[in-house]
């Protein structure tokens, strides 16, 4: 697949692996910073708005050790709207296919994926968001 457009990523999860395979799928769309937790997410996230360079795309795992990925997704919608930065794609990732996450999250999120996920089906939702 082609470059989609170099962009600024954070992708959140607090297991290692899922985040290095989600950084290898994504290192030919942008660049990817990583965190393993909601207070280190909050930080990248702030840190990137005061430096006027928001991330375009936002990847939460929905569990993690010290906030729901639900409630650190309520917190940057807030934190976009509060500092009026253009709202980064959201996709909310789960080991879990359970509806009400989906039902949950689906009005600040843009997609939801079921892990483990393919290369293909991530490279596919973000051309179709980003298209």
């Amino acid at each position: 697949m082609e470059r989609i457009v170099i962009m600024r990523i954070l992708l959140i999860d607090d297991e290692p692996i899922a985040l290095t395979k989600l950084g290898i799928m994504l290192a030919k769309v942008g660049t990817c910073d990583k965190a393993t937790s909601g207070i280190d997410a909050t930080e990248h996230f702030v840190k990137a708005i005061a430096e006027n360079q928001p991330y375009d795309l936002v990847a939460i795992d929905i569990e993690l050790p010290d906030i729901t990925g639900l409630d650190l997704l309520n917190r940057f919608c807030q934190l976009e709207g509060q500092n009026s930065t253009p709202p980064a794609k959201k996709i909310m990732v789960t080991a879990h296919s359970k509806v009400d996450y989906v039902v949950k999250a689906r009005e600040q999120c843009d997609a939801f994926l079921v892990k483990p996920i393919r290369r293909e089906t991530l490279l596919a939702k973000v051309a179709e968001l980003f298209s």
